[in-house]
């Protein structure tokens, strides 16, 4: 039976996973909301503007008062600046099942860091939460993303065909990725640690 904790600070080397703050509205939309290359593959539309990116983040405020809620800001230690989000969705009590999504801005593309983060979560979600299965997909355009997927140790499984709906409107086939309890292997250089 899976341990709902809510989202709780994780920390790792260069990072801090935490909770949304409404002063991250600014972080939010001049790191990555804003950036129509980043948003080129999600759902959501690009924010036209900070107005978007606070209402957006007072809706993931309140959503934090449930314990099935898992939703971080990706936190750089060095300078407290916020650069993406990551968090659990598709939860399935059932299965014990749960899917990781993640957004990143384009100036931290390329660093490690959204590996960090997600070695992170799936430790968490696995240790803390009692996870039996952990999915990943991306849109098939989007090889970066596969490749974190495939370093944080997750296996292709097949590519689903007109899957996911990106802010185009176009229906887009995604590759799917999956880690299973039994599989994972903690990275212990990475001292995660939450609280």
């Amino acid at each position: 039976m899976l341990k709902h904790t809510g989202t709780k600070i994780i920390e790792t080397q260069r990072l801090i996973l935490r909770q949304f703050k409404e002063e991250d509205a600014a972080d939010m939309f001049n790191n990555w909301a804003s950036d129509n290359e980043v948003t080129r593959y999600v759902s959501w539309q690009t924010h036209s503007d900070i107005e978007v990116s606070k209402k957006l983040l007072k809706m993931w405020i309140d959503e934090y008062s449930s314990q099935e809620n898992y939703n971080w800001a990706i936190e750089i230690k060095d300078n407290g600046s916020v650069v993406g989000s990551i968090g659990l969705m598709n939860i399935d009590n059932n299965i014990e099942n749960c899917e990781i999504g993640y957004c990143i801005g384009k100036a931290f593309w390329n660093k490690g860091i959204t590996t960090e983060a997600f070695s992170a979560v799936i430790n968490f979600a696995f240790k803390e939460v009692g996870f039996e299965r952990i999915t990943g997909r991306h849109n098939v355009d989007n090889i970066a993303s596969g490749r974190v997927m495939e370093k944080c140790a997750l296996k292709y499984e097949g590519t689903l065909r007109k899957i996911h709906k990106i802010n185009t409107g176009s229906l887009v086939d995604c590759k799917y990725y999956s880690i299973l309890k039994e599989e994972y292997v903690p990275d212990e250089r990475r001292k995660n640690h939450s609280k």
